[in-house]
């Protein structure tokens, strides 16, 4: 009878321990596929796991596209390092500011074709601009870049411009898309202050004799009011003057700004002067809700330059 009843209790711990193993083997591997799952998704790019490389230099003048591996359905814009396809990209801009500067747009285009000729290509700096060490610059922006380039093709004086000074005598709104749209190059600056500074300025820029002038910022040399070849050289002008020599240097509030751009001395100290300061005030009531983008095309579509 003993050896019946151990028997049956040796059969019945080998039966649970049976069941047991199988229970903890089935769990154990589930819960670890989970995890290993999830931390594929969660913890590790799964894109550098596969291996997958940044873009590459490309001279195809087609943008295109490189896909991460099947199961992450993403595509990434590649970085396209041909000066065509910026040149292509960005032919409106490059006409407009050639006409800014009084150049001649082919030959502009020759002149680019030329800095770039066997160079490193870096598409914020077409005019392949280098600093006082030989290293090439970066800027913010492809328009940043041109622009920089065309003052540096101006110090350089190595193609003919066609200097023609055209007096504006258009509306006041194609200058206030100029301040907006150069305001979203020189990404520093206070788009709003800009605006209504240069509406304190120039009579919300209908003062005739500024407008002449093609300077609505009052800006002043030895000689008297500067005088600009055309409105968007001149507007130009005042946006770049506030981003490297204002807002560059940290004077950022309108009081800052003011007691370099129209001081007055009060008990020995030097101020803002509050009559200015009340003209941009009140400006910016107008302003602050005005559109803070505007591309080329749209600033095309307002007014040409002659």
């Amino acid at each position: 009878m003993k050896n019946r009843v151990s028997s049956v209790k040796i059969f019945n711990i080998v039966l649970c321990v049976l069941i047991l193993l199988i229970f903890v083997l089935t769990i154990g591997s589930r819960t670890n596929s989970e995890v290993l799952t999830d931390s594929s998704f969660e913890v590790i790019p799964l894109s550098k796991q596969l291996g997958y490389q940044s873009p590459k230099l490309s001279t195809s003048s087609n943008p295109k596209l490189s896909i991460l591996p099947n199961d992450v359905f993403e595509e990434k814009e590649e970085i396209i390092l041909d000066i065509n396809y910026y040149l292509n990209l960005y032919k409106d801009t490059i006409i407009f500011f050639s006409k800014l500067f009084d150049y001649n747009y082919e030959d502009v285009i020759s002149d680019l074709y030329l800095r770039n000729d066997n160079q490193i290509f870096e598409y914020t700096n077409i005019g392949n601009l280098k600093d006082e060490n030989g290293n090439l610059n970066t800027y913010s922006s492809f328009e940043y870049g041109l622009i920089e380039y065309f003052y540096d093709l101006n110090n350089s004086n190595s193609k003919l411009r066609k200097i023609t000074y055209r007096p504006y005598y258009g509306n006041a709104e194609y200058i206030e898309n100029l301040i907006i749209y150069y305001s979203s190059i020189y990404t520093n600056v206070d788009q709003v202050t800009l605006l209504s500074i240069g509406a304190a300025e120039s009579g919300y820029y209908k003062v005739k004799f500024m407008l002449k002038y093609n300077n609505v910022y009052g800006g002043m040399s030895s000689n008297g009011l500067i005088k600009h070849n055309n409105i968007e050289q001149g507007v130009l002008s005042y946006v770049r003057l506030m981003s490297r020599n204002y807002y560059g240097k940290g004077l950022t509030t309108l009081s800052d700004i003011g007691r370099v751009y129209c001081p007055v001395y009060e008990n020995g100290y030097k101020i803002a002067r509050p009559h200015w300061i009340n003209l941009v005030t009140n400006a910016k009531v107008k302003y602050e809700n005005y559109t803070h983008t505007i591309s080329i095309n749209e600033l095309n579509n307002v007014e040409k330059i002659v």
